[in-house]
């Protein structure tokens, strides 16, 4: 008596119809215990695989593994490029074409291997937090870089934060006000782009401006 494949009893189970179907449902009533067998260790397997899919990550677990594994190779993959400060509300000199901040915020733009990051603090409420706002452009096209991931880390390499920028290339942190903290930018196909972020709590009268202590 011939006996048919795993592969075509795999199939079976699974309900993909073919030419051999009929025969083997003939097959079995014609009481082949072979591979009555066969076929009900195929179901066995396919129950389980149909169990295991009820067992998928979520979407953002996924997306923050992937993060994690982004953080890994920031450090390992192409040589880092310190960005170019090129505005700085607290600045002196504003320029050409830069919209105003308010008092109680702060502007900083970074300029850096064909990329404009355009970063905005906002000062700490009841919580103490700064928000970090800002959006990644390719200088060249002015288009958004969807998908940049975005890491946060303290001048001794301590990973504080990390997102991922959304389709319009903006991202969103919070953060504690603190000296001497830095950015990873870091866009399919380029080399990371390190930001450093020296004074976030510079020595002005502002609504932001952290404690005294703040940097230790």
């Amino acid at each position: 008596m011939e006996h048919f494949s795993e592969q075509a009893w795999a199939d079976f189970v699974r309900g993909i119809s073919n030419s051999e179907c009929e025969g083997m449902k003939a097959h079995l009533a014609g009481g082949c215990n072979d591979c009555a067998k066969e076929r009900d260790t195929w179901k066995q397997v396919h129950s389980v695989a149909l169990r295991d899919s009820n067992y998928a990550p979520p979407g953002p677990t996924v997306r923050l593994a992937k993060l994690e594994f982004l953080a890994q190779s920031l450090e390992k993959g192409k040589q880092p490029i310190l960005a170019t400060l090129s505005f700085d509300t607290f600045g002196k000199t504003a320029l050409a074409g830069v919209r105003s901040a308010a008092a109680s915020a702060r502007q900083m733009i970074y300029e850096a291997d064909g990329l404009t990051i355009d970063l905005r603090f906002d000062g700490p409420g009841s919580s103490r937090q700064i928000v970090l706002t800002g959006q990644v452009l390719d200088k060249q096209l002015r288009t958004p870089l969807g998908g940049t991931g975005v890491i946060l880390w303290t001048d001794r390499g301590l990973r504080l934060a990390e997102t991922e920028a959304n389709t319009f290339g903006e991202f969103s942190l919070e953060l504690e006000p603190k000296n001497n903290l830095r950015l990873s930018v870091q866009v399919a196909g380029r080399s990371t782009i390190r930001i450093p972020l020296a004074s976030l709590a510079p020595e002005h009268n502002l609504d932001f401006a952290a404690d005294s202590d703040v940097g230790n």
